[in-house]
Order: C-alpha cells, then sequence, then structure tokens
C-alpha cells in the first residue's frame, strides 16, 4: 500500500513569505498612518475656521451695534462706540477691543429686569472688552448698569475662542465728514473718536497639533508683523471688517 508524503514548507519559502508579510504590513501601517495625518490635519484646518467663524460672528454683531443709544437726541454730546480700554499692541497677544452700547438686555442677553415707565426692559449701559488672554482664547469681559459709575462686572475674562495666539485691529476714520472711512488707524490715534466708521479685525489662529519640520516664518497681521515660533504648528491668518451702524447721527 502506498503511502503519500507530505511536504511542507522549506526554510527559504518561509523567510521568504515572513519577507513579504513584512514588506505587506509595513506598507499598510504607512497608508494607515498617512491617512491619520491627513485626517487629523483637516480636522485642525476645519476647528480653526470654525473657530474664525464664530469670532467673526461675535466680534461682528457687537461692533455694528456699538455706540447704539435708544433716544440720541436727548443727549447733546456725541455718545462714543469705543472705550479707551481700545488700546494698541498692550502685549505680545496683540491688542485690546473696548466697545459699549445702550442695551436693555444684559451681558448674558437677557431682558434688563428693570422696567421702565412704560413697563418695558430699560436701556443701561454696556460695555465689553476684547483681547487674547495668556491661555490663548479670546476673552470676553462685560459690565452692565444703569450708568458709568454703577457697572458691574458679569462676565470676567471669559474665553469665547480657542487657539487664538493674537488680535490686531484697525479703524476707518473719516476724515472729510463724507461718512466714508478715510484712512485705518490704530487705536486712540484717531483725531476725533466719533468719526471712526468701521473696524477691520486680524485673529492669528494656531493648531493644537504639530505638523512638519518646526520652521520658524513671519506672519503679517494688519500693522504688525510677527515671527511665529519654530514649533510646527499650522497657523492661520483670518480678519474682516464691520462697519458701525450703532451709531444714530
Amino acid at each position: 500500500m502506498l503511502t503519500a508524503r507530505v511536504h511542507g514548507f522549506s526554510l527559504m519559502e518561509l523567510l521568504i513569505g515572513v519577507f513579504l508579510t513584512t514588506l505587506l504590513m509595513t506598507g499598510i501601517v504607512q497608508l494607515l498612518t498617512g491617512s491619520v495625518a491627513a485626517y487629523r490635519l483637516q480636522l485642525d484646518q476645519s476647528q480653526l475656521e470654525e473657530s474664525n467663524r464664530f469670532a467673526r460672528d461675535v466680534l461682528g454683531r457687537h461692533i455694528a451695534q456699538a455706540g447704539y443709544q435708544p433716544e440720541p437726541w436727548e443727549n447733546l454730546s456725541a455718545f462714543p462706540a469705543l472705550t479707551p480700554e481700545s488700546l494698541n499692541g498692550d502685549s505680545l497677544r496683540g491688542d485690546q477691543l473696548g466697545l459699549q452700547r445702550w442695551s436693555n438686555q444684559n451681558c448674558y442677553g437677557n431682558d434688563n429686569p428693570v422696567v421702565d415707565s412704560a413697563g418695558r426692559p430699560a436701556f443701561h449701559l454696556l460695555r465689553l472688552r476684547f483681547r487674547v488672554n495668556p491661555s490663548k482664547n479670546l476673552a470676553l469681559t462685560c459690565r452692565y448698569g444703569s450708568e458709568a459709575s454703577a457697572l458691574v462686572t458679569q462676565i470676567n475674562n471669559h474665553g469665547l475662542v480657542e487657539d487664538v495666539e493674537a488680535m490686531h485691529v484697525l479703524y476707518a476714520e473719516d476724515n472729510d465728514a463724507d461718512h466714508i472711512g478715510d484712512s485705518w488707524v490704530t487705536a486712540q490715534a484717531w483725531h476725533q473718536e466719533t468719526n471712526v466708521k468701521a473696524v477691520k479685525v486680524a485673529l492669528l489662529l494656531s493648531s493644537r497639533q504639530v505638523y512638519g519640520q518646526p520652521v520658524s516664518t513671519e506672519i503679517t497681521l494688519l500693522d504688525e508683523t510677527l515671527s511665529a515660533p519654530a514649533d510646527g504648528h499650522l497657523r492661520q491668518v483670518r480678519s474682516f471688517t464691520v462697519a458701525i451702524r450703532g451709531r444714530l447721527k
């Protein structure tokens, strides 16, 4: 009776098989690593864009409403839209933006519990300050009260937008009374605050992840050129301009 012989793999065949398997696994790992890196980059870019949109919406809304007063004809002096807290380059994190208006809603967006003679929420003074804090957040401080001497801080240095390294601000001043901005100036460099018609804001956004080789670069934000550190973080500059429409005159 004949018995069939079962042959196994030779040592050379096993070595070739291990080599091919290793080569295949290395390719798969590299492919997955590249896909994960691309996904992380896309995710960080999307996050930076979302942060920019939110900052633009918040700042844009408050800039547009700055200087508003419900009955301007009763106030003989011009009511400033920009406060002395608007400062140029007060720190490495850029500028501060100070705004104010009369509002019947407080810092939280709730109706003023104090009512006027008609039983409606009374208008009180709302003052806002925007700046970049040490935690790389675009932060808001908000005060509310019946007058400048009675303001109560309701929001103190609250981070609104993360991953913001710097904010720079310029102001469009109308020098010939044609209601059109003629020149861009820094904070407090205007001849008359009531002639400021618009505000331009530039934000420097930085990713949380590190990408590629760390290289130091120069970045321009409006009137300033900054030297970005060689830390490998992805950085983007986003700017927008908002007209001050709250002035009623």
